[in-house]
């Protein structure tokens, strides 16, 4: 998986990469502890912690993998709401779903149905190896099938130099379709809100957690037997068959963890058949833990762990090459940007008229309640005197740069965004609201011989 034939594996959106189904990553216990530190509490307070909590929900429901049935739910689950889309809302839940299932092994389908292996010209014209790491929630197999669309892919290329770049375009058969969109494919715009799981991202969850799945694993360094009593670490083991995810008791306000105790039965394979023990996993800190933060860049909503950490288990499966099966570990730490305004100048149009393209966490659903917009001033929240970052973004004549400062005081104080050519008239481009949410300005055109900007009461 190369840049050349597609992948991007910097890019946000992706943790990892398409996979053969037998190569993929599971937990092997079945409480998985999550958690807040004080940044997320801050800044999205207990609403913030409501929507989290309502994402996790729709996993905790789920009955075990041996119950679980494709057919009883819906190809797609994407649904609007037009009050938010207006707000340019991000709604919070949906997108921690998305993550979660992430980190339960779910890769995106619209990434793995059609995947550039090789490329090359014939006369003139592109073709190359495509595979498929999209597969259908019933039998298993690969499929082009997306939320009951048929996709098919055209292969495009662009040339730099001396390097060639190719990649697969996937898309709907029918071209009046209306796609479905499965939720590890993730949030795909503002005003969009998952109102649950779609049979897709069911038959991923079922596959991996399957007690028919038997993979060679080992057990996390932190489980032992109970009383200290010996027990068997590597092993051919099935699936876990369900996943519970447990808050992590919070010791402190400030974010400090009590110690959590979880005892389950582990299965495992000996002499052909199977076996059981008690086993015993102290945890001292939240496997996944929520926080927040500015991070880099105006259009990053969140950052997460990487795989880093995972177990590579393809050696004792039998082929040593493979990128798996493994093992999912903690800690996992999934931070969520302080989304705030966003505003740019165009280009061609004035450098002192900025058009606004702010994009926030929201909390909503399907009924007429007004949305919730997160900043710092949610319910439970800090509202002790805050700073807001204001970054300038300028990309130009082959050249970007980025410059940030702070301005603080009262949480909700309003400061003015002003720009100018000779430090004597100053336009007021837009409005501050000190909230601790980034604000952004982004000009493409910078074009006068010099300009000026300040922020100001």
């Amino acid at each position: 998986m190369t840049m050349t034939n597609g992948f991007y594996p910097s890019d946000e959106d992706e943790i990892g990469g398409p996979m053969c189904i037998s190569n993929g990553y599971r937990w092997n216990m079945p409480v998985v502890t999550y958690g807040f530190d004080k940044s997320f509490l801050d800044y999205f307070g207990t609403n913030g912690m409501a929507a989290v909590n309502s994402a996790i929900a729709v996993l905790n429901t789920l009955p075990p993998a041996s119950q679980l049935d494709p057919n009883n739910f819906t190809a797609g689950t994407t649904y609007y709401n037009h009050a938010a889309q207006s707000q340019g809302l991000i709604d919070l839940k949906s997108e921690t779903l998305f993550l979660l299932l992430e980190r339960l092994g779910l890769g995106a389908p619209g990434v793995g149905v059609f995947c550039l292996k090789d490329f090359w010209f014939t006369n003139g014209a592109i073709a190359g190896d495509v595979l498929q790491r999209n597969y259908d929630p019933l039998t298993d197999l690969p499929s082009d099938y997306i939320g009951g669309t048929l996709f098919t892919y055209q292969l495009q290329y662009s040339a730099y130099g001396e390097e060639t770049n190719a990649w697969p375009v996937a898309f709907p058969v029918d071209p009046l379709t209306l796609s479905s969109s499965p939720v590890a494919n993730g949030v795909p715009e503002a005003g969009a809100f998952f109102s649950g799981l779609t049979s897709d991202d069911v038959g991923g969850l079922r596959y991996l957690l399957s007690t028919n799945n038997v993979r060679y694993e080992t057990l996390l360094p932190d489980v032992h037997g109970v009383s200290a009593n010996s027990f068997v670490d590597g092993a051919w083991r099935p699936g876990i068959n369900k996943i519970t995810f447990v808050l992590q008791p919070a010791g402190s306000s400030s974010g400090a963890c009590l110690p959590m105790t979880n005892q389950f039965v582990d299965t495992y394979i000996a002499n052909g058949s199977a076996a059981q023990q008690q086993l015993e996993r102290i945890t001292t800190q939240p496997d996944i833990l929520f926080c927040a933060t500015n991070l880099a860049g105006s259009s990053y909503w969140f950052s997460r762990t990487d795989t880093a950490g995972w177990i590579n288990n393809a050696a004792s499966n039998g082929n040593a090459s493979n990128a798996g099966p493994g093992n999912i570990a903690p800690p996992v730490r999934i931070t969520f940007s302080k989304l705030g305004p966003q505003w740019e100048s165009f280009r061609g149009s004035s450098e002192e008229l900025a058009y606004d393209l702010t994009t926030r966490w929201g909390a909503f659903d399907g009924t007429t309640n007004a949305p919730i917009v997160f900043s710092q001033f949610q319910t439970g929240a800090n509202q002790n005197p805050i700073q807001t970052p204001v970054r300038l973004l300028f990309s130009g004549n082959n050249s970007f740069s980025q410059h940030d400062w702070l301005v603080g005081g009262a949480a909700g104080a309003s400061f003015n965004f002003q720009t100018s050519t000779n430090l004597i008239d100053w336009v007021t481009l837009f409005v501050v609201t000190n909230d601790g949410s980034i604000n952004s300005y982004f000009n493409s055109t910078p074009n006068s011989p010099q300009r000026f900007y300040r922020i100001v009461p």
